[in-house]
């Protein structure tokens, strides 16, 4: 009696410990990381404007902000608790046995459970066997053992449910968050419109323009709630299929541990047993109403929850196509006048260069053209000036063999003389007085004159 006593003693949970596993932890993680990432919107490389624009433009966003990380702090935390029990539990079992063994054999078997390390000891499988071996040494019977198996599964199938109650209510809170966000904002652009009402009456544009920057802000702060608790409910549903299935697993290997695994005695006839069979027999009636009354009323809040999310959001984007939808028609109307100013403007430029070029290219083509008519008369004269040259040569050549034949004849010097005169106004004319040929004017002898 007394190791039983210390066996509970050694393993009741502290409070404090509990409180910091399920709500503690994920708080204190996620407001770290909540102002890490600030950090880095106004002072690190996430200084951009879209992150100041969804995460830093309004009150609400950090409060949102701070709720997300939190939520994914506990999914985290529950994931790497997961995979941690994921991975023990290959490693956790009793020995197997060949045929049933006496009930005095449950304390032997729960002392080696105590054994364990405290990893092995606190996981599922660890605690689902201590639990059933506890129960069989109390009763003295192992023939309550699959109720009681059957018990133990649905009470930890209770305290799964019971481990996301933090991330439910951050998923819930988190689009109230978004819609108080949107009606504070709304109510902030309506207020500092009605505030500047001489700033609309003398130019509306410039009041259009702030309230529907108001409008964006208010809005922003919406369509961030709605994207932070998508993605903490995705995480949260693959997360807990996971635990289920793990659950299951639990569940077979107990089963396949303690079932059959000890002799079960004939207990009918003892009235004693049969009064403890069905006071624990309406125990897990009991239980099994209140884990099905509790389902159908997290059901029915669920519900209701989406009922009335599913209104605000038609609401909020039948107001957003509206102020969308004014928004656009005056930015694309300013847009088009701006493009007919500019394509204006272009066309002109583009015709003053052109009738620039033009005008070059006709001087260009005129100057061409009298360069060209120059050619044709430069290369005109050059023909005449070779034509004449080629009929002076000729010419000195006859006058050459003439004076050959006439050198002997009486004459002969006034002959030359003429000849003389002849080429020098030839060449005079041609203007060839440096190239004209020397003429032999010598006397011949009178022997050969004669």
């Amino acid at each position: 009696m007394s190791s039983t006593t210390d066996r509970a003693k050694q393993n009741e949970r502290p409070t404090i410990a509990a409180m910091l596993s399920h709500v503690g932890w994920p708080v204190l993680v996620g407001l770290a990381v909540t102002s890490l990432l600030y950090v880095l919107i106004y002072r690190g490389p996430l200084n951009l404007p879209i992150m100041h624009r969804y995460f830093a433009s309004h009150p609400v966003t950090f409060c949102e902000t701070g709720l997300f990380f939190i939520g994914l702090a506990g999914l985290v935390l529950k994931c790497m608790a997961v995979v941690r029990e994921q991975s023990r539990v290959g490693a956790i079992g009793l020995p197997e046995v060949q045929e049933p063994e006496a009930i005095e054999s449950a304390s032997r078997l729960l002392d080696e459970v105590e054994s364990w390390n405290s990893g092995r000891r606190e996981s599922l499988l660890g605690r689902r066997l201590r639990d059933a071996l506890e129960h069989i040494e109390r009763t003295g019977s192992a023939a309550g053992l699959g109720d009681e198996l059957k018990y133990l599964a649905d009470m930890e199938s209770a305290r799964q449910q019971d481990s996301y109650s933090l991330v439910r209510i951050v998923v819930w809170a988190t689009p109230m968050l978004g819609f108080l966000g949107t009606v504070m904002g709304i109510t902030e652009a309506l207020g500092d419109l009605s505030t500047n009402a001489g700033a609309l009456a003398s130019s509306p544009e410039t009041a259009i323009q702030g309230l529907l920057g108001g409008l964006y802000v208010a809005f922003d702060t919406t369509a961030l709630a709605l994207t932070l608790s998508m993605i903490l409910m995705f995480i949260q549903f693959l997360i807990d299929r996971v635990e289920v299935h793990l659950l299951s697993v639990v569940d077979g290997r107990a089963n396949e541990d303690l079932v059959g695994r000890f002799a079960v005695e004939n207990t009918s006839s003892d009235p004693q047993v049969a009064v403890i069979e069905r006071m624990a027999q309406s125990v897990v009636r009991a239980t099994e109403q209140l884990v099905q009354r509790q389902s159908q009323l997290w059901q029915t809040t669920m519900e209701s929850a989406h009922s009335q999310w599913n209104k605000l959001l038609t609401a909020t984007g039948d107001h957003l196509q509206t102020a969308l939808s004014t928004g656009l028609e005056q930015s694309l109307a300013s847009h088009a006048r701006q493009l007919i100013d500019a394509e204006r403007g272009v066309a002109g430029q583009i015709r003053q260069e052109w009738d620039t070029i033009q005008d070059g290219l006709a001087r260009h083509a005129t100057l061409l053209q009298s360069q060209q008519v120059e050619l044709s008369r430069h290369g005109e004269t050059m023909v005449q000036v070779l034509q004449a040259t080629g009929e002076v040569i000729k010419l000195e050549q006859a006058l050459n063999a003439n004076l050959a034949a006439l050198s002997g004849s009486k004459n002969f010097e006034e002959t030359v003389m003429s000849l003389s005169a002849a080429i020098h106004l030839l060449n005079a004319r041609l203007g060839r007085t440096d190239s004209v040929p020397s003429v032999d004017l010598r006397i011949l002898p009178k022997s050969r004159a004669a």
